[in-house]
């Protein structure tokens, strides 16, 4: 790992980590960069040679669309590469910390009803940006336009997905409505975001184990709503019918089997002439 000596993935090591991680899928590939540059073409990523070579150097952190298509190009898992970058361009030189000591992202995707910090629903952001296609802010700012007039200005977004800026209610609804979150799952995205203030309002200070038990069972008695029975009332499963359980059919797959002495019925004598 002779290239990974770069200063930046020396210090950082969520940067690094990702760095090494491309090297060694290249390495597995067998691949040159300028075969991998010719994949990338014909995957419709198209990436350069040098720009492939400079992303698994460590000294940045490449763009989603490259590390995707040098992940493709080599037959790596883009979940692995996604989840990796993230945690990489989370600790991008130059991001701003909220507070001492580096930015702490989730090893994995969380539901949002779970979220409570601010970076775990900044990782979410990011997830659906990338799940949404990586979109440009360009084009994100031309799909939230609304009476001639965009409700999600480029450097709004920047500074939102940079986590340079907090992002307020108005402008998680537009982004996620530009991400093609439907209708009926905004107020979840809302709600993680009132949960964060809330969060952060009271110190940082985890919720107790009752409030959880609370939310749990609160939970519970929403689907068990949603399935149309009333609180309390049991789980009535309808009864099997023939058309569900159909019987099956025995197939001999050589000779059947031989039936008991005592089971067969008795002979009668074979008359001979003489």
């Amino acid at each position: 790992m002779g290239r990974l000596n770069s200063a930046l993935a020396e210090r950082n090591k969520e940067i690094g980590v990702l760095a090494q991680w491309l090297r060694k899928l290249r390495e597995r590939s067998g691949l040159t960069y300028s075969q991998m540059a010719q994949k990338t073409t014909e995957l419709a990523l198209p990436v350069s040679i040098a720009t492939l070579s400079r992303a698994d150097e460590g000294r940045t952190v490449p763009t989603w669309p490259v590390t995707e298509a040098y992940t493709r190009a080599c037959g790596g898992s883009v979940r692995t590469a996604e989840r990796l970058w993230l945690r990489a361009d989370a600790n991008r030189p130059g991001r701003r910390k909220r507070r001492a000591g580096a930015v702490t992202v989730p090893t994995s995707g969380q539901a949002l009803r779970y979220i409570t910090q601010r970076c775990e629903l900044h990782f979410a952001m990011k997830r659906l940006w990338l799940h949404a296609g990586s979109p440009s802010l360009r084009e994100l700012q031309a799909r939230a336009v609304r009476d001639g007039v965009s409700r999600l200005p480029k450097s709004t977004v920047h500074g939102v997905l940079a986590g340079e800026r907090d992002c307020t209610e108005r402008i998680l609804v537009e982004f996620v409505r530009a991400c093609g979150v439907a209708p009926e799952e905004e107020a979840e995205w809302v709600e993680a975001l009132r949960r964060v203030d809330a969060y952060e309002r009271n110190g940082g200070t985890p919720p107790s184990v009752e409030q959880r038990l609370a939310e749990a069972e609160a939970e519970i008695l929403r689907l068990k709503e949603s399935n149309g029975r009333g609180p309390g009332e049991p789980l009535v499963r309808e009864p099997a019918t023939a058309v569900d359980t159909p019987v099956p059919v025995r197939r001999w797959r050589s000779r059947p089997p031989a039936v008991p002495q005592q089971a067969r019925p008795p002979q009668r004598p074979v008359e001979r002439t003489p």
